[in-house]
């Protein structure tokens, strides 16, 4: 076994974990708050920064978050100096570090227990650390971590370049990406090594965030404790989220949302300006994550906030202040974001998954866990469904239960309705059902967590009215309860071969076991043209694994996202010219004019498409009878020509001819 299995996600741990504890204990968050709000925060620092970047230029490297971190960290230190009403000691104290209550070792050694558990699914799942997804968005993923690695750039305009280059309106989200570029930098690691990784941290990050939360809701012990562990059996979050795109940077939004819930229930209390920054960088950090993974923060905090105002009306007006403030924050941090996502929403591309079953059908799916899955998950929903029987005695629960409520009912929504109500509801989430069901796992964790302690409180009952009087009074301790509720959470775990994992295993590996998006002949020829290569770009056709050659290479192929067919229309000029036409360069001045233009000097053509239903594009059909073209490498599936436009324009090929007149081309690949 490799060392990077270690060290690449131990680094992907420190890179998102220690900038945020210094800001958050600089800001004077105990470090109970600190630590899980710490990845939120570290978000929250790139997104500004990425901010910056948009119209200030400097490189984005290690000793950048360095700096910018240092910068922030004195700024709340200098602000909480300044409203201070009286300056502090300058005495030095050295005080012994706390012992850590055994509760609180109880709750880390559940969010440990949990973390390493999805992480081992996930490890398994890969069946190495550095194969790749051979799903849709990893392509993306990939080279917009080579990129902002190799650039430095890390304003958000700067994401165009992997695909969309004609595009003036083009955003997607780079905080995550961001801060993986910095991994890369510190480990030397491939950038497959590094998104592998960055998945096996997301359970973690999201079952310490969701522990932390339930502490602050004053939860019991046994729910705290026992949430994080079920929450890494369940198949839709994170599982399902992580092969299937892959959505790496939603999962890891969702992940920080319990954070982001926590961090603003502490400004709300304290209603000290510094606490009402934080949660606006954390804010700003969701959104550059992802602008729905914001929208869907906003569904459990308003269930929050609903539940505080229900208790207390008289917080409203001050609270309302607060969260004016905290969205302007927000604005400040993250402009480009903000407009980004307006923009993407209002003009990208429609998509509309159809509704494939009924609204029963969806309701039983999700709550049973059995969405897309061969069967339900028996064990965890018997515990959700004893959960639910008895919500009503965990008035904790209610507030952060009511947006599990919201994202339950978008999933039927999404999965049931091709309705236009139904499709302007769930449209910032890409009409994508899969997504809600992983929001609501958030919710579903702690209920089946409440589930299993109240049968280890009625277990107890019970074993208190069938004893002696003697041990009745040993058996009524709440210690008593919390050893029942261990007991039945190994046994769960046992009788559901551990939360799952084989299952989960195997809903993994489909995404990275079978190479029909990028193989190893792919993989050994991108490294061939690097060592080969005199500079320039390279004509490509994204669908048959070829944008892979910056990701795997730092080459610079034109087109590094997947294309779909009937987008082409939308790109650009040039784009759709070499898409529909390259296989004109030998007569037709346009694409010559632009092959110069471009810097073309090689094209490489892979095999095997990211989709089965998708084929050679017309403009790359029968290159191989191009005189403008030399076959300089090929192997199994893998076609590398260089360019050598001839000295004047000569008879068209024909495929070129075929595509001209409208007629059906091959469908050869070469």
């Amino acid at each position: 076994m490799s060392a990077h299995v270690v060290l690449v996600p131990v680094t992907c741990l420190v890179v998102l974990f220690l900038p945020g504890v210094v800001i958050g204990r600089a800001a004077g968050l105990r470090p109970g708050v600190a630590l899980p709000v710490a990845p939120l925060l570290t978000y929250g620092v790139t997104t500004a920064t990425a901010t910056v970047a948009s119209y200030v230029s400097f490189p984005w490297n290690p000793l950048t978050l360095v700096l910018v971190t240092v910068a922030v960290t004195l700024v709340i230190a200098g602000a909480r100096l300044v409203s201070a009403r009286r300056l502090p000691s300058w005495r030095v104290r050295v005080r012994r570090p706390r012992v850590p209550s055994w509760q609180t070792c109880l709750v880390m050694g559940g969010v440990l227990a949990g973390g390493v558990l999805s992480a081992g699914v996930l490890l398994a799942g890969f069946g190495r650390l550095g194969a790749p997804n051979q799903d849709y968005d990893y392509i993306f993923h990939a080279n917009a971590v080579r990129l902002i690695a190799d650039s430095g750039d890390i304003a958000p305009a700067a994401m165009r370049r992997i695909g969309d280059w004609e595009s003036n309106s083009f955003y997607y989200p780079n905080t995550f990406h961001a801060l993986a570029a910095l991994v890369r930098d510190l480990t030397g690691a491939s950038v497959f090594e590094v998104l592998n990784s960055e998945a096996m941290i997301v359970c973690l990050v999201a079952g310490l965030g969701l522990a932390a939360l339930l502490v602050r809701l004053r939860a019991p012990l046994a729910v705290v404790v026992c949430t994080p562990v079920l929450l890494a059996g369940f198949a839709s979050f994170p599982y399902d989220v992580l092969w299937r795109g892959p959505l790496l940077p939603y999962a890891a939004a969702l992940a920080v949302i319990p954070a982001f819930v926590l961090l603003l229930d502490v400004a709300l209390t304290s209603r000290r300006p510094i606490m009402v920054v934080l949660a606006g960088i954390g804010a700003a950090g969701l959104l550059g994550l992802h602008p729905s993974a914001a929208l869907s923060a906003a569904l459990f905090a308003g269930g929050c906030l609903v539940r505080r105002w229900w208790s207390s009306i008289r917080t409203l007006g001050a609270d309302l202040l607060i969260l004016v403030s905290l969205s302007a924050m927000t604005l400040l941090f993250a402009f480009p974001a903000l407009i980004g996502a307006v923009t993407t929403g209002a003009d990208g591309p429609q998509v509309n998954w159809p509704a494939v079953e009924s609204p029963g059908q969806a309701a039983g799916d999700l709550f049973l866990l059995d969405h897309a899955a061969p069967g339900p998950q028996y064990w965890l929903a018997g515990l959700l469904v004893v959960g639910l029987i008895a919500v009503h005695r965990a008035p904790y629960l209610w507030g952060w239960l009511g947006g599990a409520a919201l994202s339950f009912a978008l999933f039927v929504l999404a999965a049931a309705s091709d309705g236009p109500i139904a499709e302007f509801l769930t449209r910032p989430w890409w009409n994508d059902r899969w997504r809600f069901a992983a929001l609501a796992v958030l919710g579903f964790a702690p209920l089946a967590a409440h589930g299993l302690l109240s049968l280890a409180e009625f277990a107890q009952r019970s074993l208190t009215r069938w004893t002696s009087a003697a041990l009745r009074e040993r058996l009524s301790g709440r210690t008593v309860t919390g050893v029942l509720a261990a007991v039945g959470l190994a046994l769960v775990a046992v009788l559901s071969g551990g939360l799952y994992a084989s299952s989960n295993i195997t809903r993994m590996s489909w995404s990275y076991e079978k190479q029909r998006t990028l193989d190893s002949a792919e993989i050994a020829s991108m490294q061939w043209l690097r060592r080969h290569s005199s500079g320039g770009t390279i004509m490509n056709e994204a669908n048959d694994g070829s944008a892979y050659l910056s990701a795997v290479a730092g080459l610079h192929p034109l087109f590094g996202r997947v294309v779909e067919p009937a987008l082409i229309p939308a790109m650009g000029r040039t784009q759709q010219l070499l898409l529909e036409h390259f296989n004109c360069l030998d007569s037709d001045p346009a694409v010559r004019r632009v092959i110069e233009r471009l810097q073309i000097r090689y094209v490489f053509l892979g095999s095997g498409y990211v989709r089965a239903d998708l084929h050679r594009l017309p403009g790359l059909l029968g290159l191989s009878s191009s005189p403008s073209l030399r076959l300089i490498h090929s192997a199994p599936g893998v076609s590398i020509y260089q360019v050598a436009l001839t000295p004047g324009s000569t008879a068209p090929i024909t495929a070129c001819t075929e595509a001209r007149t409208g007629g059906a081309p091959s469908r050869r690949t070469g």
